[in-house]
């Protein structure tokens, strides 16, 4: 069957797409009239939620444009209105729901068409679609396009109508039409930013993500179930959607169809990539319009999109960029701002990018396009971008002469550090979801090399200062597992070290102590002693945090000896700081002075590691503490806090903020026994604020004097 028209007829309505529910009106004989008030928008969407403020301006632009329009004689065209974002914010049913409620203010009528996915061929086309829903029959419509736009123009002068045009690609052609209409508003949508109309004479809006409520709002109104705001695993369920409505939606029918799934449920599902492919290939409607946006672009934007979908970093910057094209960083930033311009690249923050979920999905299949030697080669180029600013920042923060496995050193030692500590934590910080996934892409790809040198730097690096523990634990096994992959047994026994420490952080004591037999077992078959020492020390510290003395300070005394017999008085002195506070745990305060005093002497010659020696001084004034000693606690706890305030910033380092809580602590309980309560409280305020700003649960358990 075709859908074609022959012959004589009173009236014929053809209906080519019900989706654009396209209404083509033809009549018979030159003297025939257009209907009085043509209407065609489809229906009022039921799942608008909040987009209150966006209704607002709306009402004030139209408002805006009436009160100018009843006190000048003539207008100069027709009110302009985009709303813009990035696909699936909810652009079209903003606009449907605010069609339905102002249409009846249009007396002359008021069209509406969807051209999602539809390449339009230039401004009058538009104008024929037009003309089509005023009840121009086909053979009226002038075969030249300059015929056809001035046709529209004669036949919207002096009425006042409503036009809405849904999804359009290249907005400029409807700028096009400048129709002579004052009274009349033309509302477009746009997947383009609102700035790319700014001088053009349309009221642009911005469309946002929804706020978090509002989106747990929607989800219950799709599900049919009252999620709890406070769950976590709802938070994270339209978090994964980005607070989109199209995405919300997906995923809210699909848990209002599978009534046995659980917020958690849905968010594991939807966070496997093999799932969010099938976001956009059921919402076809989307997927056309990225794809027409996409084929768009330049050929240089378009090798950009591409790679940004191949890469594994979810946010980038533009130095980030130019590593990857291998470009000079300012035209990087021109085609950053461009494909921002499109909605194609989110701006995070100022100088920072990503893309939306959605688009995402898009990207990555288009960087199927890219030739595998072009795709191989930038990304070689952004992962040694990454291990060597990676590389800069962990020198810039810890002892450059640390014991370091990945061998990265060539990378850095031909150029000047970039950072200093504040700004390599920051760095650090920033960029840790994307250190994190390009491990995992490493690790998937055989690349043992690039998980060492990441995790061996940058990772372990941050994790002394801020801490991720479940992206962090996860990477370290990979790192093991890249050391075994290379038959590289130090690194094996240096990364097993490390997670070890991890799992002791997380209380997992039982895989801490499997962690660190392995690490121990490493060690011994490498030959190496200082890593040897190292394990000792690390699992020495398992038992510790159990209160399980005796086996720290026999695997203690082991680190000590190895440490003493290479020379290190560094490591000495670590190991005689946990070696006190074992002897403490003991009830043998004496011996756990003398190990401090000799660890505070060896510190002396590493002016510094000022962390360390702030640490042997507060648990110096705790063992003075137990051995009833108070006001020489106070002294040596007052030296601990000075010591650390003295070298930190609050911006900056927020470990050295929250290491400050606990001096303060134990000065409040010395303070208490000498009758000092003011100063006491005093000090239990400012170690339940450092607490609170660091997110503990000890804040609320200080306050209610628990401890």
């Amino acid at each position: 069957m075709t859908n074609e028209y022959h012959g004589d007829a009173r009236s014929v309505t053809q209906a080519g797409r019900v989706d654009r529910f396209e209404q083509h009106l033809h009549f018979h004989g030159t003297d025939a009239r257009p209907p009085e008030r043509p209407m065609s928008i489809p229906a009022e969407p039921t799942l608008l939620v909040d987009r209150r403020d966006e209704h607002r301006t709306l009402y004030s632009v139209l408002e805006r444009s009436s009160a100018a329009n009843d006190s000048s004689d003539s207008g100069s065209g027709a009110l302009l209105i985009a709303l813009c974002g990035l696909s699936g914010i909810g652009k079209s049913t903003l606009a449907r729901s605010f069609a339905w409620q102002v249409h009846e203010r249009f007396e002359d009528g008021f069209c509406y068409t969807d051209w999602h996915g539809h390449p339009v061929s230039g401004s009058a086309e538009l104008a024929r679609s037009c003309l089509r829903k005023l009840g121009t029959a086909e053979h009226e419509l002038p075969a030249a396009d300059r015929d056809a736009l001035q046709l529209l123009r004669d036949r919207t002068r002096g009425r006042r109508m409503g036009f809405v045009f849904d999804g359009l690609v290249h907005p400029r052609q409807l700028l096009d039409l400048r129709l002579a209409a004052p009274e009349t508003m033309i509302l477009f949508t746009s997947q383009h930013a609102a700035s790319e109309f700014s001088s053009d004479g349309v009221s642009s809006i911005d469309l946002e993500p929804l706020s978090r409520d509002h989106a747990i709002e929607l989800l219950a109104r799709i599900t049919g179930t009252d999620p709890a705001a406070t769950d976590p695993d709802v938070g994270r369920l339209v978090e994964l959607c980005g607070y989109t409505p199209l995405a919300l939606e997906f995923v809210g029918r699909k848990i209002r169809r599978l009534k046995h799934w659980t917020p958690r449920r849905a968010a594991d599902w939807l966070a496997g990539s093999a799932h969010r492919g099938d976001m956009l290939r059921d919402n076809p409607e989307v997927r056309d319009t990225l794809e027409l946006a996409v084929t768009d672009l330049p050929a240089e934007q378009a090798e950009l999109y591409r790679l940004l979908g191949a890469i594994p970093c979810r946010t980038f910057d533009t130095a980030t960029v130019a590593e990857l094209l291998d470009a000079d960083p300012a035209d990087a930033e021109d085609l950053l701002y461009e494909l921002h311009a499109a909605n194609l690249v989110l701006e995070s923050e100022p100088g920072r990018f990503h893309l939306h979920d959605l688009v995402r999905i898009h990207a990555i299949e288009h960087a199927e396009k890219l030739g595998p030697g072009d795709s191989e080669r930038a990304h070689h180029r952004l992962v040694t971008r990454y291990r060597r600013m990676g590389a800069h920042a962990d020198r810039a923060v810890m002892e450059p002469s640390r014991l370091r496995v990945a061998g990265d050193e060539h990378l850095v030692t031909s150029e000047e550090n970039p950072f200093t500590k504040p700004t390599a934590l920051r760095w650090l910080e920033t960029e840790f979801a994307n250190i994190v996934a390009l491990v995992h892409h490493a690790s998937g790809r055989g690349d043992h090399e690039t998980v060492l040198a990441l995790c061996d730097g940058a990772l372990w690096t941050l994790h002394n200062h801020h801490k991720h523990y479940e992206g962090t634990l996860r990477a370290f096994e990979l790192a093991i597992g890249a050391a075994d992959g290379r038959d590289d047994p130090l690194a094996g026994a240096r990364m097993r070290i490390l997670r070890t420490r991890l799992l002791m952080e997380c209380r997992r004591f039982t895989e801490a102590h499997e962690q660190a037999l392995e690490a121990r077992e490493k060690a011994v078959s490498t030959g190496h002693r200082q890593v040897l020492a190292s394990a000792y020390e690390f699992h020495g510290r398992v038992y510790l945090e159990q209160e399980r003395y005796e086996p720290a300070l026999e695997l203690f005394r082991s680190a000590w000896e190895i440490s003493e017999r290479l020379g290190k008085p560094r490591g000495m002195a670590l190991v005689e700081h946990f070696a006190a506070r074992a002897h403490s745990g003991l009830g043998d305060q004496r011996k756990a002075l003398e190990y401090l005093e000799s660890a505070a002497a060896r510190l002396a010659d590493f002016p510094n590691d000022r962390r360390t020696s702030a640490k042997v001084k507060l648990t110096t004034g705790v063992v003075l503490r137990r051995m009833g000693r108070y006001r020489q606690a106070v002294e040596q706890l007052e030296r601990a806090v000075v010591e650390l305030s003295s070298h930190r910033s609050d911006e900056d380092d927020e470990k050295l903020l929250f290491e400050l809580a606990a001096p303060f602590e134990e000065m409040a309980a010395s303070l208490r026994e000498i009758g000092e309560r003011d100063r006491a409280e005093k000090c239990l305020r400012e170690a339940v604020a450092i607490y609170e700003r660091a997110g503990s649960p000890r804040a609320e358990r200080l306050r209610a004097g628990t401890g």
